[in-house]
């Protein structure tokens, strides 16, 4: 029999005596901020997205038995093989799949990054999207756990030694040192399972990623939903594995998100304010929750905590960073969407191939 999601917490709550009561602390939530209407239009420098055939092994059973794999690859427009770009894995929610989080709302997330890039709100980055799926979804999300936790070990086996050797990330190798040395520009997040995968890649790919997006999704490293309903032991066991090793302090960064309507709110809250209690491992220098307002459990407002953090991860470089201009050099000059604008136009232009802002 499948156990659904309030009857399951319900028999935790019920069944354990191990389940805490929620302290609050001065975790103060912050909003995030809406992207521009135009990024939902396409943008005229466009990147490309592929799907990539690869091969694995099932890491859930002990037969440890070859299979085959796929996941889709953001590239972005102009992509080249002479310099290096930061990246980002992005994992789907259940029921989702290797290109849910590249095609969903006519492909808006897609969108949203191309006009990211051509403003220079960030650095141009690859985006990886796989899938934690061994074929078709189980029936009740609960009983993901264990594909959720396996990604971890297709990843760091699998999946980033073959992206990182075909695209040019910063990883000067893709064996274990390379990968390692070049965790700065690495980012891991996903969208509720997508973020209890998330917290899987901090307890065991912490020398692989700085950044870390958990998404509307809690810690179920001690259990389904122990993030949720042992708070406490959760967040004193991420502490014990993040103190064990050397990227303490500022060496890793957790920003949490979730909307205020979505139903795994106090899910992910309950985790972070107890985790912002062991002040001595978690601090405002390496965690932050972040929410927006109404927004449901559903892909829609993933992009726009994406929007939010991606700045925060990979901050534009002075190639990147936008140019100011005044007013009388708009002419001849065209907004992002490619529409011709007039002198007493304010805001980002392309001029001769360059992005500029017009103040």
């Amino acid at each position: 029999m499948r156990i659904g999601k309030q009857v399951w917490v319900s028999l935790l709550c019920a069944l354990t005596a191990c389940s805490e009561p929620v302290t609050a602390v001065a975790v103060q939530p912050e909003k995030t901020t809406p992207y521009p209407a135009s990024y939902e239009q396409p943008a005229i420098q466009q990147g490309t997205v592929t799907e990539v055939t690869y091969d694995t092994r099932d890491y859930v059973s002990a037969n440890g038995v070859a299979r085959q794999n796929r996941l889709s690859v953001y590239l972005p427009y102009g992509y080249s093989d002479s310099k290096p770009y930061n990246i980002l894995y992005l994992v789907h929610g259940h029921y989702g799949n290797l290109s849910t989080f590249l095609t969903f709302s006519d492909s808006l997330l897609v969108h949203v990054l191309d006009n990211m890039i051509a403003a220079g709100d960030i650095d141009p980055l690859i985006v990886v999207t796989p899938t934690y799926n061994y074929g078709a979804p189980t029936s009740d999300y609960v009983d993901a756990d264990p594909y959720c936790e396996a990604l971890c070990s297709e990843l760091i086996n699998d999946i980033m030694p073959l992206v990182e050797s075909r695209y040019n990330s910063y990883a000067l190798t893709a064996d274990a040192e390379g990968l390692e040395a070049s965790r700065t520009h690495r980012a891991i997040g996903g969208f509720s399972m997508g973020g209890v995968t998330t917290w899987y890649a901090l307890e065991h790919l912490l020398p692989q990623f700085k950044y870390f997006l958990p998404i509307s999704g809690d810690c179920w490293s001690l259990g389904a939903f122990a993030g949720m309903n042992r708070p406490a032991a959760t967040a004193q066991y991420l502490a014990d594995i993040i103190n064990a090793t050397s990227y303490t302090g500022t060496g890793f960064y957790i920003w949490a998100a979730s909307g205020t309507g979505d139903s795994a709110y106090r899910e992910t809250l309950n985790q972070i304010e107890s985790m912002a209690e062991l002040s001595d491992t978690f601090s405002g220098s390496n965690l932050s929750f972040h929410e927006k307002d109404g927004a449901r459990h559903d892909y829609r407002p993933c992009v726009e905590y994406l929007y939010n953090a991606l700045p925060f991860f990979f901050p534009p470089s002075t190639d990147t960073a936008l140019e100011s201009v005044s007013a009388p050099e708009v002419a001849n000059t065209y907004n992002i969407l490619g529409q011709r604008v007039s002198s007493g136009y304010s805001g980002i232009i392309i001029q001769n191939g360059q992005k500029q802002l017009i103040l």
